[in-house]
């Protein structure tokens, strides 16, 4: 692609073309993240072996639509390559907590005998990233995830804030690279992945054939979905249902495709004439739920001793569990509360929901320290 429509794209971006530094690589991460949405409502995922990254930015520029995947992670990849950038496409495996115990997920799914991941992980599934070097250090770039951040491989990152947890990165002892997540009271394993071999520098008509078809053909269909990663939570819906993720805690409620303005508001899209179907499970009546967890230093025997305490009625939850798991020397402890009514399918309000799960988690911290 020539010059001129690469500073297209970046104009688009609001970025103006640089030396490539770090500075410069961060910006054009960051703002590709922000302006590209992480979603199959206008753009179904296809297989990434035959994506066009140059045409599919010629027609963003006019017309901004999301990516998804893989697609998300070549795209990125041939952006930044046109920026000047020295990175390589490296296969891994990814475990998305938004996507966890949602029911009916169609996609492929590894467990500890077949990716090594740790038996905390649910499942995971084949994931590819981009590794930029400069000035000899490795960073990660996380575009397909999608990362809200930057993360350094040379030294390792170390407890980063996210909207949906601290990330951290090491080398586990085969020699994988680890980014794990600490919130919702424990440390799990988000990706997982295998550099290449060194090498030199590829051309770019052959880094636009990194990822092979015999390792990833065309991706599992997917079923409309919709992410939103913000600087303190994770919005994501799919199959009538809506997700709102934290470090602290995980609020669910129906919100029907029939809803296209909320969903527009909450995931800054335009759906125009796309046609979202109305998936089989989708069931507008089911009630809302607000999970919140706390990893205590409290043996789990000993904290369930306590469970049968007195708590505080709340008049938006109807009924509440306390869960105890067994975490280490301690425990994890956790509230499944079901809400009292539905919930607006612009959702409760933030005041709403950080004040409820404030006093929930804090119940969790009264029973932490008997």
């Amino acid at each position: 692609m020539d010059t001129a429509r690469v500073d297209a794209v970046l104009d688009a971006l609001g970025l103006e073309r640089r030396p490539p530094d770090g500075r410069f690589f961060e910006n054009v991460f960051l703002r590709f993240q922000r302006r590209i949405a992480c979603e199959t409502l206008t753009r179904p995922a296809g297989d990434p072996q035959a994506f066009d990254a140059e045409r599919f930015f010629a027609e963003w520029v006019e017309e901004e639509r999301g990516l998804v995947g893989a697609e998300r992670t070549r795209a990125f990849e041939w952006l930044a390559v046109n920026c000047g950038f020295d990175v390589t496409a490296v296969r891994g495996e990814c475990r998305r907590p938004w996507e966890e115990d949602a029911p009916g997920r169609d996609e492929p799914r590894l467990g500890p005998e077949d990716g090594g991941f740790s038996s905390k992980v649910k499942g995971a599934r084949a994931h590819w990233v981009v590794i930029a070097t400069i000035e000899g250090r490795r960073i990660l770039a996380d575009a397909g995830f999608p990362l809200p951040v930057l993360l350094s491989l040379d030294p390792p990152a170390r407890e980063i804030p996210t909207g949906f947890g601290s990330l951290s990165s090491a080398v586990a002892h085969d020699g994988s690279l680890l980014v794990t997540c600490d919130a919702r009271g424990e440390v799990a394993e988000l990706l997982r992945l295998f550099p290449p071999p060194s090498e030199p520098s590829l051309p770019l008509e052959e880094l636009s054939r990194r990822i092979p078809v015999a390792q990833t053909g065309p991706e599992t269909p997917r079923r409309p979905s919709a992410l939103r990663v913000l600087d303190d939570r994770v919005l994501f819906w799919s199959a009538g249902r809506m997700t709102i993720l934290d470090a602290w805690s995980r609020l669910e409620y129906a919100l029907p495709a029939s809803e296209r303005s909320a969903i527009e508001k909450l995931f800054a899209l335009e759906l125009g004439d796309v046609v979202l179907p109305r998936e089989a499970d989708e069931d507008p009546a089911k009630s809302a739920t607000l999970s919140v967890f706390h990893m205590s230093p409290v043996a789990a025997d000993k904290a369930r001793t306590r469970i049968a305490r007195e708590t505080p009625p709340y008049s938006l939850v109807a009924s509440r569990e306390l869960r105890v798991e067994e975490s280490g020397a301690g425990s994890r402890l956790g509230i499944h509360a079901t809400l009292a009514g539905p919930v607006p399918p612009a959702g409760p309000g933030e005041a709403v929901r950080k004040t409820l799960v404030f006093h929930l988690v804090s119940e969790l911290f009264e029973l932490s320290r008997g």
